[in-house]
């Protein structure tokens, strides 16, 4: 009876054996293809899952969780020299580098600007402004300084020394004595004083106002003069860059990275602190000069004898007109930096230049938090400077950082700090081993910690670049080591006048100088269980041995956090950037699932089946409800009525999943796919139970037929329902006539527009990859082709499903169709009606699912840029265009009913 019931509905049981075994095979397909995922993913955590150490040791109280790559460097001290040797003297460990930062250093290249091409010949006077505008955050901070001015002439100049200053003496404001004066030679001998210099109090200016920071030269073609040098006309520019100081074991930093240390184990020279300077630096600043000529009149009135003071007034109420542009990049100067830093500090060098590579103060930025205003204890100014090393006005931006100050304030020649700078050699981070590339860890001397934007309007302003650490020292980018020293060099500047203010200080600021131990265990380390276990036991005994917190970093990643940056007053706006921190243990997470992205399309494709599936079988058994009534009157159980259902149901999953298995046979070579035997094994299986699934519920209804239902209208009626004026009502009450069979086609559609609307999200809104947190499992989806074979054949089954819902009504309704015919609707207007219907479901059905995709991009992504609703809308029109052309095949169907033989058979 059974294959009797097939062959006479064989257009129904091909159609529904071909739904079937598409849906398998493409999950046997799909699943081969995520195992395969699987197994490059493996390859490739397996060689990132190892990173340059495997333990990171920090001081006792450091917090757990996860770990702030900032927050690493920007804690000062902690672990004894003593703990750390004891770490040395566990079993197991193989290296363990010890890294204390020590803080940042301001150092200053004297840039100098010729103005020489700029000045016109045969003028007695004339005056040129320069300009100094600074720029940072990836061009959004402009900083516009104080001018550096010069003034000309052809005339004679003498400089005459002011009184000097006595050494080891301190002096007060009112003692300060006079600095040098120039006068003017007439050509008539008489001496006129010119460009006096003001005497400014030591510790009263303001090293971060632009008022505070002008200057100005006064230069002479004159042969005769004895002011600066006749041949060239030029002024100085300072030109700062923060540095930021670690320090290193030697023996320990050349095992774990390659570092060549062979210069900082030699004997440091007392006064001095040996470092090894970084080969690029790791700042983004960049000055920009205006140069402006000012007026004749403005510039004869330096012949006049007018005070500094007021000379400065005529000068800036100038405006002058600009004769060049100069910019001069942080890669430029910082070469005349590491000369500077490696020039030996002999006395017949000039002071400036003895003085630069002095370490009178320097800071200990914390960790990136809260913004807070401008405000910091910047110490004492001399000189339009810091121990003639003026500081980035940048630094008037909010900071998101503290900004502690260590050493002591500049009070004249007497307090010359005891320690300078000196640079012993160089390193080039790019060369130095930084593990694998997918396993970045805090505490590295390579690569600069680059934050990115974390929303579109950060991004945008950044131009789609990271931001990189600027002038600004209190910024959110912390800068990685450009200055390296060993441990024993750096205890001169843990001790006075080195004193950390009480608020940075940490326990044992001097004494436990250490802020890391990177540890690497003994052996090689994998993946196994067995490796863990050695690192976990050697991470045991440390932190017995110590009570160190002890953090295992084999197998992390990255995971960003978001930073709020103030916008600024130099021109940036407010910006949300992502935080790089290190999250432990994602790499098993990893490797322990299959991509279940792929999976879950996968799953998809046999919901989308199931209810297809469900929809045509109850759609048979509604039609066959008469020939099932009629058994129920013979005498058929309904154990046995059920079973019939069901055994068809077994037939057509069995022959679904052989069909199944020859598809994905010939289709995998096609698509690149290699099919798994597991996956083609399972072909079968699931036909049967997908199969039977669907069935169920139209079994169910078999066993409770009633013998009634031979005279029972297939199709009931809505109660209370309100006569419909207009086309589109009439089609929207015949959907809410049979709800489950509306509902079904509602939610295969949705599935279907569901699946390949979040692709196209990630594929246009997030260039193919959006990472997010799911139940607390760091996940990444990618997409690939396979996935939107997935999607496509998820949205055909649903398309197929209104398709038969359409044509199941119509079918069902075929008196009420002829009977609207026959009173005179057109076929025109029959196929608006079922039309309709058609436009119904698949609008209800693409706004489902494309609700859905979207919760599930932002609960991975965040906000959701332009593009990504660009992307959902296309989908979902996608979805209904299909719906629509699906529905053409029962619209046909409805052209061709038998008008005059249903009327005659009502």
């Amino acid at each position: 009876m059974v294959l009797a019931q097939l062959r006479h509905q064989r257009g129904r049981f091909v159609a529904t054996l071909l739904a079937v075994a598409i849906a398998v095979a493409g999950f046997s397909l799909l699943l081969s293809a995520a195992r395969g995922a699987q197994v490059r993913a493996t390859g490739t955590v397996q060689a990132n899952f190892r990173p340059l150490y495997d333990i990171l040791v920090r001081p006792a109280d450091a917090g757990p969780g996860q770990i702030g790559f900032d927050q690493v460097g920007t804690r000062y001290g902690g672990i004894t020299l003593q703990q750390w040797h004891d770490i040395q003297a566990l079993p197991g460990v193989d290296v363990a580098a010890p890294l204390a930062p020590v803080g940042t250093f301001m150092q200053t290249v004297r840039l100098p600007v010729d103005l020489t091409g700029q000045l016109r010949p045969g003028l007695p006077q004339q005056a040129l402004r320069v300009l100094p505008t600074w720029l940072s955050d990836r061009g959004l901070t402009s900083a516009t300084d104080g001018a550096v001015y010069l003034w000309a002439t052809g005339d004679e100049l003498e400089l005459q020394p002011g009184e000097p200053w006595e050494q080891g003496r301190m002096y007060t404001g009112d003692e300060i004595p006079e600095r040098e004066h120039i006068w003017r030679i007439g050509a008539d001998g008489s001496r006129t004083e010119v460009c006096e210099a003001l005497a400014r109090t030591i510790g009263m200016t303001d090293p971060l106002d632009p008022k505070h920071r002008k200057d100005l030269a006064c230069w002479s073609s004159n042969p005769r003069s004895t002011v600066e040098q006749p041949q060239r006309a030029e002024v100085y520019v300072a030109f700062s860059l923060p540095m930021v100081m670690a320090a290193v074991d030697p023996a320990q930093e050349a095992r774990l990275n390659g570092l060549d240390t062979t210069a900082l184990t030699r004997p440091a020279t007392p006064g001095q602190v040996p470092v090894l300077a970084s080969t690029t630096p790791a700042v983004d600043r960049q000055l920009q000069l205006r140069i402006d000529r000012l007026s004749d009149g403005s510039a004869a009135s330096g012949a006049a004898g007018v005070r500094l003071d007021n000379l400065l007034d005529v000068f800036e109420a100038d405006r002058g007109g600009t004769v060049d542009e100069r910019t001069v990049d942080v890669s430029d100067v910082y070469r005349q930096l590491l000369a500077d830093l490696s020039a030996p500090a002999s006395d017949g060098s000039p002071d400036w230049a003895r003085r630069r590579t002095l370490v009178g103060q320097y800071w200990l930025p914390g960790a990136a938090g809260a913004a807070q205003p401008a405000t910091g204890d910047w110490g004492g100014s001399a000189d339009n400077g810091v121990w003639y090393n003026p500081l980035p006005l940048e630094l008037t931006d909010p900071h998101v950082r503290a900004l502690p100050r260590v050493g002591a304030e500049y009070t004249g020649p007497g307090s010359v700090p005891p320690v300078r700078l000196q640079g012993i050699g160089t390193f080039d981070p790019a060369k130095l081993d930084a593990g694998p590339p997918l396993a970045t860890l805090p505490a590295s001397l390579t690569g600069d910690p680059a934050l990115t934007g974390a929303d579109a309007a950060s991004r945008t302003a950044l131009g789609n670049r990271t931001l990189l650490p600027g002038g600004n020292i209190g910024g959110p980018a912390a800068a990685r080591p450009t200055l390296l020293t060993s441990l024993s060099a750096m205890t001169a500047l843990r001790q006075p006048p080195y004193a950390p203010p009480p608020a940075a200080a940490s326990p044992g600021f001097a004494e436990a100088p250490i802020n890391t131990v990177r540890v690497r265990v003994s052996g090689d380390v994998g993946m196994d269980k067995l490796s863990q276990e050695r690192v976990r036991a050697v991470a045991e005994r440390i932190q017995q041995a110590t009570g160190l917190r002890v953090d295992l970093t084999v197998g992390s990643s990255v995971a960003p956090a978001d930073l709020a940056v103030p916008a600024g007053v130099h021109g940036r706006p407010a910006l949300t950037v992502d935080q790089p921190w290190l999250r432990t243990g994602v790499a098993t997470v990893v490797v322990s699932a299959i991509d279940r992205k792929s999976l879950l399309l996968a799953g998809l494709v046999l919901v989308a089946c199931v209810l297809a599936v469900a929809n045509a079988t109850g759609a048979a058994l509604r039609a066959r409800h008469t020939e099932l009534a009629v058994l129920a009157c013979l005498g058929w159980p309904g154990r046995r009525l059920f079973g019939l259902v069901l055994t068809e149901a077994l037939a057509l999953g069995l022959s679904a999943g052989l069909a199944g298995t020859v598809i994905a046979l010939a289709a995998a070579p096609a698509l690149g796919i290699t099919l798994q035997w597991t996956a083609a094994a399972v072909a079968v299986p699931a036909a049967l139970l997908l199969s039977v699934l669907a069935a169920l519920q139209p079994a169910w209804r078999a066993n409770r037929t009633d013998p009634v239902a031979a005279v029972r209208p297939a199709v009931s009626t809505v109660r209370r329902a309100r006569t419909p004026r207009r086309i589109a009502g009439l089609a929207w009450t015949n959907l809410l006539r049979t709800p489950g069979r509306t509902l079904v086609g509602v939610l295969s559609l949705a599935i279907g527009v569901a699946a390949l609307t979040f692709l196209a999200v990630l594929t246009i809104g997030f260039r193919g990859t959006v990472s997010g947190t799911v139940l607390g499992d760091a996940v990444t989806v990618q997409v690939r082709g396979t996935d939107y074979l997935a999607a496509v054949l998820t949205i055909l089954l649903g398309a197929a499903a209104v398709a038969d819902v359409l044509y199941r009504g119509i079918r069902e309704r075929a008196g009420e169709f002829a009977l609207l015919g026959a009173s005179g609707w057109g076929d025109h207007l029959l196929v608006r009606l079922a039309g309709y219907e058609a436009v119904a479901l698949g609008t209800v059905g693409a706004l489902l699912g494309t609700g859905i995709s979207l919760g599930l991009a932002y609960a991975l992504g965040g906000a959701l840029p332009g593009p990504v609703w660009l992307a959902a809308a296309g989908a979902a029109v996608a979805g209904l265009l299909v719906t629509v052309a699906a529905a053409t095949i029962p619209l046909r169907a409805l052209r061709r009913l038998p008008i005059a033989r249903l009327l005659a058979e009502a």
